[in-house]
């Protein structure tokens, strides 16, 4: 296995100047472990020394937003491709300068994204093309630090004039040592969520003035130690996807499995066919539910003429109206039932009453599974109950009734 040749890019540098910035860069026997002669010099001379080690870059967290998506289809390329028009409405930049990335599909059927410049990317990678060599992945800052599932606490990485935050799994931010506090406040206005602060040997601030509950943990020489030591391929977004993929390089991989890999597809053939006859059959039911749901909401809310993520613009609805009476009443219930509808496929509204401190829904699903899915997608969610009064079967469908009230 060759060894890992980690480079910690800058941000803020010009494409023209990059080349000469000093960078951080060391090269490790494995992944997960500590760097070996970690140095800084320019990034011109780090490339030097990277001979065939697979090169690994660490990218700015400032320069990398996340997100998330959530897309029917499972094949990476249609989500991929879906992306940039679920977030449009989120970035200020056009989709079409800007560079997406996804991550693994998580188990509410979303996939995380990284979000980035195409022109920023470029930068990043010319410095290497210019020599002739190849990054292996791209990763940023905040998703190489170590995010501790079970515990619930939030992982930072503090130097003299940046900190990054991982917050989640696939969600983290960056700011400055003076500002950490207030960035902290706004993400967790609950104060819930203690912050595990890594701590470098030649860093000299004064913590106090964090005002978090705080868990130092020393014992890093520099950033991308830290960084070297926690990420995790599989819990982190390779940014070289698409038009950046590495595909020339894993195609002469590729190669030898050629003749097996034709046996498997001719083998799949068959099944393929049955499975695009259903999938066709099912993404025209899915259409039609999509339509009318689609124009429930615009009943709802006739400001609402452009329609690129139903179940998102629902809940922003919901929250706007809202206001003061998000902590009891209908739109508490009515923002858990919006996030019902967008997770669970194959419902159709019908009518909506709220009495005595619960809503009474009327709806349509296209078969018994679907409520048996919308029973155990409200078992996990505190603060509701949901009640099955009744689920006829017919030959349209299935007849429901349900009741919605707090827990």
């Amino acid at each position: 296995m060759r060894e890992i040749f980690y480079i910690r890019l800058p941000s803020g540098v010009s494409a023209g100047d990059l080349a000469e910035a000093p960078v951080d860069y060391g090269a490790a026997p494995t992944e997960g472990t500590a760097l070996i002669d970690a140095q800084r010099a320019p990034l011109s001379q780090a490339l030097d020394h990277a001979g065939s080690r697979r090169i690994v870059l660490i990218v700015p967290a400032a320069d990398v937003r996340l997100a998330s998506v959530s897309v029917p289809a499972r094949q990476p390329a249609k989500v991929l491709a879906a992306a940039p028009y679920q977030l449009e409405d989120q970035l200020a930049d056009d989709v079409e300068t800007l560079h997406f990335a996804i991550g693994a599909r998580q188990s509410d059927g979303s996939n995380p994204v990284a979000v980035v410049a195409r022109r920023q990317m470029d930068r990043w990678l010319a410095p290497l093309l210019e020599r002739g060599l190849k990054a292996d992945a791209v990763y940023p800052e905040s998703l190489a630090l170590p995010h501790e599932v079970d515990e619930g606490a939030w992982t930072a990485l503090i130097e003299a004039e940046q900190v990054v935050v991982r917050s989640g799994a696939y969600s983290g931010f960056s700011c400055s040592p003076d500002d950490l506090s207030l960035y902290l406040q706004m993400a967790d206005p609950e104060r819930s969520r203690p912050l595990r602060l890594l701590t470098l040997a030649s860093a000299d601030l004064d913590f106090s003035r964090i005002d978090w509950p705080l868990e130092l943990r020393p014992g890093y020489s520099s950033a991308l130690d830290a960084f070297s030591r926690h990420l995790q391929p599989a819990l982190s977004i390779n940014l070289l996807q698409g038009a950046y993929s590495q595909s020339p390089s894993l195609q002469r991989h590729w190669l030898p499995w050629r003749p097996a890999a034709a046996l498997a597809a001719a083998c799949l053939l068959v099944a393929s066919v049955a499975y695009l006859i259903q999938n066709a059959q099912l993404s025209r039911e899915i259409a039609a539910q999509d339509a009318a749901n689609i124009s429930r909401f615009q009943q709802l809310f006739p400001s609402q003429t452009r329609i690129v993520d139903l179940s998102a613009q629902v809940d922003q609805q919901l929250r706007a109206i809202s206001g003061a009476s998000r902590n009891g009443g209908v739109f508490p219930l009515l923002e858990v039932w919006a996030q019902a509808l967008g997770a669970n496929q194959g419902l159709k509204m019908q009518n909506v009453q709220y009495r005595d401190g619960a809503l009474y829904l009327a709806l349509r699903a296209t078969d018994l599974q679907v409520v048996e899915r919308l029973r155990e997608w409200f078992a996990s969610q505190r603060g509701t109950a949901l009640e099955v009064q009744s689920a006829d079967a017919g030959n349209d469908g299935v007849q429901v009734r349900l009741k919605l009230s707090p827990a």
